[in-house]
C-alpha cells in the first residue's frame, strides 16, 4: 500500500512539474531575443562596412579598442533619460576621438567617424538601438 501511495505521489509530481516547465518554456519562447554585443562579431561587421581607404589605415587591434571605447561611451556616459540622444553621431564621434587620443591611440578623425557610424549600424542590426532586424 505504501508503494502505491509513493508511486501515485511521484506521478502527480511529475505531471505538475512537466506542466509548469512547459508553460514557462512557452512563455519564454514568445519573448523577443535580447541583444548581445560580441567584440569579434562587432569587429567583423564594422570591418565589412568600412571603405577600402579607411580599412587600409586601421589595424584589427585599434579597431577593437575603438569599439570598446564607443561601447563604454554609450553604456556609461550617456543620459538614460535622453534615449534619442544616445546615438547622436557627432557627439559620439567627438567623444570617441578624444578618448582614443587620451589613450595614445594614433588615429584620425575620419577613421573614427567611419568606425562609429558602422558600429551604430551594428548596434541597430542586433537590436541594441532601435528596432531589431528580422534577418536572424
Amino acid at each position: 500500500m505504501l508503494a502505491l501511495v509513493v508511486a501515485v505521489s511521484l506521478g502527480i509530481g511529475f505531471v505538475v512539474a512537466a506542466g509548469v516547465i512547459g508553460r514557462e518554456s512557452r512563455r519564454l519562447s514568445l519573448q523577443p531575443r535580447q541583444p548581445v554585443w560580441r567584440l569579434e562579431e562587432a569587429a567583423a561587421f564594422v570591418e565589412g562596412e568600412l571603405s577600402f581607404d579607411v580599412a587600409a589605415k586601421i589595424d584589427g587591434e585599434t579597431l577593437r579598442q575603438l569599439l570598446r571605447i564607443h561601447l563604454n561611451q554609450l553604456q556609461f556616459k550617456s543620459d538614460p533619460e535622453a534615449v534619442d540622444q544616445i546615438a547622436d553621431e557627432p557627439t559620439s564621434i567627438q567623444r570617441v576621438y578624444r578618448e582614443a587620443r587620451s589613450q595614445d591611440i594614433e588615429i584620425t578623425r575620419p577613421i573614427v567617424d567611419a568606425v562609429v557610424k558602422a558600429h551604430l549600424q551594428y548596434l541597430t542590426v542586433i537590436g541594441a538601438l532601435g528596432a531589431a532586424s528580422s534577418s536572424e
